[in-house]
C-alpha cells in the first residue's frame, strides 16, 4: 500500500461525492448486511456516508485504507452498478 495508492482511491471517493452507494463492512466471520447511503463529504483522510435506515438518519465515517484493505466495499448505484478500487 502506497500513498498514490490511498490518493487514488481518494480521488475516486471525491468524485462519488453526492453519489448513492450501497456498501458492506466485513466483520470477522459474521455477515454483515449490505447497506445503501450518500457519500456525503470528503476530509483528508475520512470520508462520510449519510445512511437512513427505519426513518433514522446517521452518519458513518470511513477511512480511504479501510477501501484499501477490503475492510470494506463499495459499489455505486448508476446505471451500472460498479464498485470503487
Amino acid at each position: 500500500m502506497t500513498i498514490s495508492s490511498v490518493t487514488r482511491v481518494k480521488g475516486l471517493v471525491e468524485g462519488c461525492v453526492g453519489k448513492k452507494v450501497k456498501f458492506k463492512v466485513k466483520k470477522g466471520k459474521s455477515r454483515s448486511p449490505v447497506r445503501e447511503g450518500v457519500i456525503a463529504d470528503t476530509y483528508p483522510s475520512i470520508f462520510t456516508v449519510h445512511v437512513e435506515n427505519n426513518g433514522l438518519r446517521r452518519v458513518v465515517s470511513f477511512n480511504y485504507i479501510d477501501i484499501l484493505t477490503n475492510y470494506v466495499e463499495f459499489y455505486i448505484c448508476d446505471e451500472e452498478e460498479r464498485q470503487i478500487v
